[in-house]
């Protein structure tokens, strides 16, 4: 593993930076220098198998520094190879580890980006590309093999709503929580060519956040109620968060032109042998929630800028949500929110 560099913008070869959303607390730059170690996980997505992304760095940036004045955490091996792993492996609370105690400067960080080696600059390069020239997904059908694209608006960073604090001469972990129903996307123009990975991220301090989980009734799974795209309790179930109580659930693009929220983090319910489904949104910051089940989840669409047709371009999906349920969080505890059978 090598240093952490403040680097004037980075030059590598066929990568794409995605900007991330992140909390923790309070100052600038400390002085001295602290240890950080991050890792990643995710909130799964139906119809693919893996998505294997290869990582080459995170880059974060303190408060007041300049605006290429970036602190650079490089994972690449001592060959240069990317760090590759399949991101759906990485689920319900389970983690990767991208880095652990690496030393950089001490101080409140308030931007952050993170750099995946995806080669196509354009959407048009992203047609025709050899999948394992870079990060890519597989998907769950056919097998079939299909490039990332990173639009380039993900590329500058942003800066984080809540910072999060290196102390000097301490330590500090952070988890990078991917929603890839929020973030992969594929246009109509890209059908079966090419899969657009916008920034739909957290990054929480770990050990300031606590977790929901629990249960769902077979009834409610397998198209029984009638409110389900299938009648398959393998698919299209999942779980959504809300940040506050009374929420009325929406989904993923609910915005102030519809009377809905837009979900804070979601989670796929997995089917097993018990006969119910479970799920776990972990790493959520302490607060109050409304949590909401719904077998439609394979229906959520995100939206496509360059439609002719405003439907696909606000990709507003009515998804009938369930039994919705206010949720408290406290940090380092996991609160049950179950949905049994009516």
């Amino acid at each position: 593993m090598m240093n952490p560099k403040m680097l004037a913008g980075l030059a590598f070869a066929g990568i794409a930076m995605l900007q991330l959303a992140a909390c923790g607390g309070g100052g600038g730059s400390e002085g001295g220098t602290g240890h950080l170690s991050a890792s990643i996980t995710d909130a799964a997505v139906d119809d693919l198998k893996a998505v294997n992304l290869r990582v080459i760095a995170l880059e974060l940036r303190l408060q007041g520094a300049g605006e290429d004045d970036w602190v650079v955490v490089d994972v690449r091996d001592e060959f240069g190879a990317a760090l590759e792993f399949n991101l759906l492996d990485y689920q319900h609370g389970a983690t990767f580890p991208l880095f652990e105690d690496e030393r950089v400067p001490a101080g409140v960080y308030e931007h952050a980006r993170l750099v995946l080696e995806a080669p196509a600059r354009t959407p048009g390069e992203c047609i025709g590309q050899d999948p394992l020239a870079g990060s890519h997904v597989v998907v769950d059908q056919t097998g079939a093999l299909v490039p990332l694209f990173v639009p380039s608006g993900a590329n500058t960073g942003v800066k984080l709503a809540s910072p999060f604090r290196v102390p000097v001469d301490g330590f500090a972990a952070v988890v990078i929580d991917f929603d890839l129903r929020q973030a992969l996307h594929q246009p109509a123009a890209f059908r079966n060519s090419c899969y657009f990975l916008r920034p739909a991220f957290r990054v929480e301090a770990v050990q300031n956040t606590g977790r929901i989980a629990g249960t769902v009734a077979l009834p409610l799974l397998d198209g029984s109620s009638g409110l389900c795209s299938d009648h398959d309790p393998m698919t299209g179930n999942a779980v959504y968060v809300y940040q506050g109580w009374n929420r009325v659930p929406g989904d993923i693009n609910a915005d102030e032109t519809v009377p809905t929220a837009a979900p804070f983090a979601t989670s796929a319910v997995t089917f097993d042998a018990t006969g119910e489904g479970s799920y776990t949104v972990a790493f959520l910051p302490p607060g109050d929630y409304t949590v909401a089940f719904t077998c439609r989840a394979d229906e959520e669409r995100l939206p496509d800028p360059d439609a002719a047709d405003e439907d696909e371009r606000l990709a507003v999906d009515e998804l009938d949500f369930q039994q919705p349920q206010n949720a408290v969080v406290e940090a380092q505890v996991t609160t049950v929110v179950n949905f049994p059978a009516d």
